[in-house]
């Protein structure tokens, strides 16, 4: 009930502001040695934001809090985006971006809004 309340919002989101991106995964051999890339979604769509809501520091002389901003990439859940993992990551402007959190949101299986880290 919900999901069909909140799924076309999110994409109507997501249509609006495309980003579009190839998710990779380095694999290891037998031995765990790297032993290249693995692509697991081509073309993924996507809606990259930006948010507020990390603390970098605090400092004790002022009493100061320092916020940086955390990246996200939104996607809808779907067969495609669930092969996604944690330690994925994808190219974005020529930066190098990895997947730190999925962020399934309320674990409704609506939704994906990845925490990224720039590598």
């Amino acid at each position: 009930m919900i999901a069909n309340k909140i799924k076309p919002k999110v994409k109507k989101v997501i249509d609006k502001f495309p980003t579009y991106v190839d998710i990779y995964r380095d694999i290891k051999n037998e031995f765990g040695e790297p032993g290249g890339k693995d692509r697991i979604c081509d073309n993924l769509k996507g809606f990259y934001h930006e948010g507020n809501n990390m603390i970098s520091a605090i400092t004790t002389d002022k009493g100061e809090v320092k916020r940086s901003k955390q990246k996200f990439l939104m996607v809808i859940y779907d067969e495609e985006t669930i092969k996604i993992e944690e330690n994925d990551y994808f190219l974005l402007d020529s930066v190098k971006y990895k997947i730190k959190d999925k962020g399934n949101q309320n674990r409704l299986n609506i939704y994906f809004d990845m925490l990224l880290e720039e590598c």
